[in-house]
C-alpha cells in the first residue's frame, strides 16, 4: 500500500490498522466553502487504451496490485523500489523492477519512453518526522517525462484533518491535522504544479489480501478507543482502488482530485466489533478516550482522532459506478484464504 496510508513504524509496529459509501448517504454530502486546496462499472477497460508503459514510483502494496492490472491488460510495467529482495519478488510478475534510492536516477532514455506514471512514493522518515521528498526530484524529473499523458499520486484523505463527523468531498477545506496529512498536501501541490497531466487520489484506510487486520483480531486482545461523540473513518479495498486507476488512465482529466472511499464510513470501534463477529474472533477491548492515552500509542490515538466521513460521490460519478467491494462485509470473502 501506499507508504504512510496505515501506521507502520516506531511505536506502531504492532498495530495493523489494516483497514482503513448504496449511495444516498454521500450523494448530498454537506457542502463547505470557507477555502479550497484543491483543483478543480466494475470491470478494467481494455482494448480503447492510449497507454502502453506505466512507470510506477515506489512499487508496494497497491503499486503491484496495479502493476497485476496493467500487465493483465498488455501493458508493460516498469517498478521502482529501494529494497534488492523487492526487486526480485517484482521481477518474477513480470515487472521490470529497478532499483532507485531517488526517481533522479532514473535513466533519460526510460523516462522518455513511458506514458504513464503513478506517484506511489511514501514519506520519508527521519529523527524530525516524515518529509514529502518529492520537492527534491520532481521538478527534475517532470521535465524528462516528455511523453507522458497520465500522471497519478497517491494521497490520502488525511489532508482534510478533523471535520467533526461532517461529510468531506473533495471541495472541503484541508488543514491536516499530522504532519502526515500536511506532507502529504504539499506532495500533491508539487505534482499538480509540476507540468504533468497529474490527478490526485485520496485514499482512506486500505485493506485486501495480505493487508487487513483479521490475524490481529483473531489473536484476542485488540484495543480500540470508543470516542464521545463518535469518530468516523473510512476504508476501501485496493482491488477498487486499482479499479478506479485503471479508469483514470481511460478518462484523464488533469487536476482531478478523487476520493477513494467506500460506501461506508463508520466508527472504528464498531467496524472492528462487527468484524470480530463476523469471523468468530474475540470481541476488541473497547477502551475510554482516557484509558485509550494510557494504553495506546500516541501515534495510534492520532491517526483515529479526525472524525469525517469521506464522501465518494465524484469516484461514483466520474470512475466507478459501482464498487466491487462496496463496504466492508463485502468485501470479507476476498480476505478469508
Amino acid at each position: 500500500m501506499n507508504g504512510d496510508l496505515l501506521p507502520h513504524s516506531g511505536a506502531l509496529s504492532n498495530w495493523n490498522f489494516g483497514e482503513w459509501n448504496q449511495h444516498a448517504p454521500c450523494s448530498n454530502p454537506k457542502m463547505h466553502s470557507k477555502w479550497d486546496c484543491n483543483s478543480s462499472t466494475q470491470t478494467f477497460a481494455s482494448g480503447s487504451r492510449d497507454i502502453d508503459n506505466i512507470l510506477i514510483l515506489g512499487c508496494g502494496y497497491v503499486g503491484e496490485k496495479l502493476a497485476q492490472a496493467c500487465l493483465a491488460d498488455g501493458i508493460r510495467v516498469i517498478g521502482t523500489t529501494r529494497s534488492n529482495d523487492r526487486v526480485i519478488q517484482l521481477k518474477e510478475q513480470g515487472i521490470e523492477a529497478m532499483l532507485a534510492t531517488s526517481p533522479k536516477e532514473l535513466p533519460r532514455e526510460l523516462l522518455a519512453s513511458v506514458d504513464a506514471v503513478l506517484d506511489s512514493i511514501p514519506l520519508t522518515r527521519d529523527e524530525q518526522g516524515m518529509h514529502a521528498s518529492q520537492m527534491q526530484w520532481l521538478p527534475e524529473l517532470a521535465a524528462k517525462l516528455s511523453a507522458v499523458r497520465w500522471a497519478g499520486y497517491l494521497s490520502t484523505t488525511g489532508v482534510y484533518g478533523d471535520a467533526e463527523g461532517a461529510w468531506v468531498d473533495e471541495s472541503y477545506p484541508c488543514r491536516p491535522s499530522s504532519g502526515r496529512g500536511s506532507e502529504r498536501l504539499k506532495a500533491e501541490q508539487a505534482l499538480l504544479q509540476s507540468g504533468l497531466p497529474a490527478e490526485i487520489f485520496r485514499l482512506a484506510g486500505i485493506y485486501g489480501p495480505e493487508r487487513n487486520i483479521l490475524g490481529r483480531l483473531r489473536a484476542g486482545g485488540y484495543q480500540t478507543v470508543q470516542w464521545q461523540p463518535s469518530h468516523f473513518s473510512s476504508r476501501i479495498h485496493v482491488d477498487d482502488i486499482v479499479a478506479a486507476l485503471m479508469a483514470a488512465m481511460q478518462k484523464p482529466k488533469a487536476g482531478r482530485i478523487v476520493n477513494l472511499a467506500d460506501d461506508l464510513p463508520l466508527p472504528h470501534a464498531d467496524y472492528v466489533t462487527e468484524l470480530a463477529q463476523l469471523i468468530g474472533a474475540q470481541a476488541p477491548d473497547i477502551l475510554s478516550e482516557t484509558e485509550g492515552e494510557v494504553l495506546l500509542p500516541a501515534a495510534a490515538l492520532d491517526f483515529f482522532r479526525d472524525n469525517k466521513r469521506v464522501s465518494n460521490s465524484l469516484l461514483h460519478q466520474e470512475l466507478l459506478p459501482e464498487l466491487k467491494f462496496p463496504d466492508f462485509r463485502a468485501g470479507l470473502e476476498s480476505l478469508v484464504e
